[in-house]
């Protein structure tokens, strides 16, 4: 029996040691999207064009740009744009309920990038979509961001400020 019960509390020590080196899938949930946010701002190097965004509330307005972003289940999200483009910039942020709903929030945030870069009426505007925008993920948080070439994307937004 002791020799029964030492296997048991080695096999329990095992898995509880080899859990300790496992990285996370990502920012702890429910972290605040403002302090990505604020991580991209900070980022952005001296000299590069002052980016104005307001955070955008209005349901039908986002729904006319991420059409479908409704019906996923999000914990939370935040849409920042400026008040008027004169280049490609935007930064819209969400965490889903489910795991399962990141790639359709991805797919939603890359159609948004593939309709700016459709755009045939400015054609600058519409490269700057092609060549800028990028869609980012981490653990249940994704990202759609693009901002003027004088600006700085940063490789991974959602490790920034934390």
């Amino acid at each position: 029996m002791k020799k029964i019960s030492v296997l048991v509390l080695a096999v329990v020590l095992l898995f509880a040691l080899a859990g300790c080196g496992q990285e996370t899938a990502g920012p702890e949930a429910g972290t605040p999207l403002s302090t990505f946010y604020e991580g991209v701002m900070a980022a952005q190097p001296e000299g590069a064009e002052e980016l104005i965004l307001f955070e955008e509330s209005d349901p039908g307005l986002i729904e006319s740009f991420y059409p479908g972003l409704d019906k996923i289940q999000l914990r939370q999200q935040a849409f920042y744009m400026p008040p008027v483009a004169t280049a490609p910039c935007e930064i819209v942020m969400a965490e889903v309920e489910n795991a399962a709903d990141v790639q359709a929030v991805k797919d939603i945030f890359q159609a948004r990038i593939d309709k700016g870069a459709a755009d045939t009426t400015y054609p600058e505007s519409a490269e700057g979509w092609q060549k800028l925008a990028q869609v980012q993920s981490s653990g249940n948080f994704v990202c759609m961001i693009v901002l003027p070439e004088t600006n700085v994307i940063p490789e991974n937004v959602f490790e920034l400020n934390q």
